[in-house]
Order: structure tokens, then sequence, then C-alpha cells
């Protein structure tokens, strides 16, 4: 109940008996005068209490909230929803972190709720508080992996929750490729160039053959070269064209792990890349037409004109990964 003078209401701090500020009014046990309310938070651990004074309707100043941590037992961490009972009305508390076998602390708060002091002074006691903050048991699982992918590793987990571990992962060699078919719940580099899988445990740990499982499918090349006659008209001399053709028979040449390359060698000089190869089938018992004819896949690597380049012509497919010669062919002219 306010207090008035006239028709102007008397505000906190301004009243006085004598040169003393009244702090509180009462008509029997009736407040009609307040000057400042309080509301305190206390006992919270490792906090030291405080108090917050202002008038009634004021806005309050700083913090309305106190929150504290709590460390969980060794070997175990915070694991589900946290609750407090007791708490006062005007006041909230809301639980910290959890969930996680890494929230082996976690700080919950308790908070004033309103953004301005009310009529009557209030305080939070954490020693009326029923606080529960649950914890799980945090374990480590073991698995073996056995095979070409084998390795012993482990996890760790809620009791009673599941961990997932991995195997070594296993790079092909070049002209291998890597199928579907590992065993385990779950794998990496699936048809690709490497391999590995996963497996999802709990408490009972164990072993699993997890390993290549046959899943490697080997892929070679084949090289075919070939040495045709052909005239130029009007020139009665003879040439001769060099052609091959290099085909990957084993899926595509694009799906070759590490790659590969095509090189040639003329009598005259080194070896030299930059060719390309066919993906699938097979080369042709012998070329029908020279580049761009009916011959393809057979392709033109260059003409002994005159008889100027007479010799021995090489062609190789080769790991661009290891520089493992995986087909070769030759022809003369």
């Amino acid at each position: 109940m306010p207090i008035y003078k006239g028709s102007n209401e008397v505000t906190s701090g301004n009243l006085y008996k004598g040169s003393t500020e009244v702090q509180d009014g009462y008509k029997a046990t009736d407040s009609f005068y307040v000057n400042e309310i309080s509301i305190s938070f206390l006992n919270f651990p490792g906090t030291a209490s405080y108090i917050l004074t202002g008038a009634p309707g004021a806005t309050i100043p700083g913090s309305r909230s106190v929150s504290w941590t709590a460390t969980a037992p060794g070997g175990s961490a915070y694991n589900g929803t946290q609750t407090a009972t007791g708490v006062p009305a005007g006041f909230a508390f809301a639980g910290g972190s959890q969930g996680s076998i890494s929230n082996t602390t976690t700080s919950p708060n308790v908070n004033f709720i309103s953004s301005v002091f009310p009529n009557n002074s209030t305080s939070v006691d954490y020693n009326t508080l029923t606080v529960s903050l649950p914890t799980t048991a945090v374990v480590s699982y073991s698995y073996t992996f056995t095979g070409t992918l084998g390795r012993s590793t482990s996890c760790t987990a809620f009791s009673g929750s599941a961990c997932g571990v991995s195997s070594n992962s296993s790079s092909s060699g070049a002209f291998a490729y890597y199928t579907s078919s590992a065993s385990g719940t779950g794998g990496g580099g699936l048809n690709g160039c490497n391999q590995s899988c996963s497996v999802s445990i709990s408490s009972s740990g164990g072993s699993s053959s997890c390993n290549q499982n046959g899943g490697t499918a080997s892929q070679s090349a084949t090289m075919a070269m070939a040495s045709m006659p052909t005239y130029a008209v009007g020139n009665p001399t003879g040439w001769q064209s060099v052609m091959y053709c290099a085909t990957v028979n084993s899926g595509a040449a694009s799906s070759i792990c590490r790659g590969y390359s095509v090189e040639m060698m003329t009598p005259n000089s080194g070896w030299s890349g930059g060719y390309s190869a066919t993906d699938g089938g097979s080369c042709p018992a012998a070329p029908s037409a020279e580049i761009g004819g009916s011959g393809l896949p057979w392709r033109l690597v260059g003409r002994d004109l005159n008889g100027t380049a007479t010799g021995t012509w090489e062609g190789r497919v080769k790991s661009s990964g290891t520089g493992a010669v995986y087909a070769s062919g030759s022809t003369s002219t």
C-alpha cells in the first residue's frame, strides 16, 4: 500500500522521521511503505552468497542468477535430465551440460525470472533445494579386427550404450580396386582405392573377421601393336603406319587406383607418354584402318617414312603410382 503526501506518492528514499530515513512502514501488521526490498541467493556451492537490493518495480542491475559447478565421480559423466525441487516462486532452475562422456562437469543455475524488483523481499537458499544431477559410468569397449585389415582398438561410451571403432585402412596397388564385399557393419573407401570397415560395439566387445574378404578385383591391361603398309597417292615410295591398341580389361580406366599412363618408344627416340587407353573390351586381332576409320580403338602413333625409322616400335601400359609395367607390345618396321 503506497503512502501519499497530498496527491503525490512518497517514493523510496524520501520518507523520513526527523532526520532518519524510514525503511519500512506498517499499520499494525500491514505494510504501507517499502523503501527497498532484497533478492537473496544463499549458500550455493563454491559461490559467495549475494543480495540484490532496490525499490519495488525498479530494474534489477547486473546478474539475476547464480550458477555453480559440479564434478561427476571418477569414471562417470553427467547423463540425464537435471532437476531441482523446492525452488521458491519467482525463481527458475536450469540444468547444465549433460549427455556426453565428455561432460564430467556441469554448471546448472538458478535465476530470478523478473527483470524488476518485486514488491516484497525474496530469497533462494541452496540448502533448502533438492537438486538431482544424474551421472552414468563411462566404460571402455575393446575390439579386435582380424585379417588383412586387422587391428585391436577400443572406444568409450556410457555403460549400456554403444560406440564405433574402425579397422585399419588398406590402399590398393596399381590396377586393383575394391568392391563392397568387406564384412562388418560399415565401411570406408568401398569401390575406391582404399578400404576399411567399422563396427558398433557394446558391453560384449568381441572380434570380427572384417577384412578385404576377397574384395579386390584385379585390373589388367592389354597392349597390341601392328605395322601396316600404306601408300601415298602419287608417291611410289612405300611407307608403314605403326598403330597401337591399349585396353584396360576389367573396369573403367578412370577407376584404376593411383592412375595409369600409356607410353611409346620409336626406334629413334626414348619413351614418351601422353597416349590414352580405352575402357574394357579388347584389342582386335589386327587393325582394319588407321585412326578415324572403322578400326577404332586402334590409334596411329607414327609412320616409318622411306624406311628412316626402321626398327622396333614399343608400347606399354604403366602404373602412374608404382611405375610397374602391366602390359606391353612391340612391332617392327
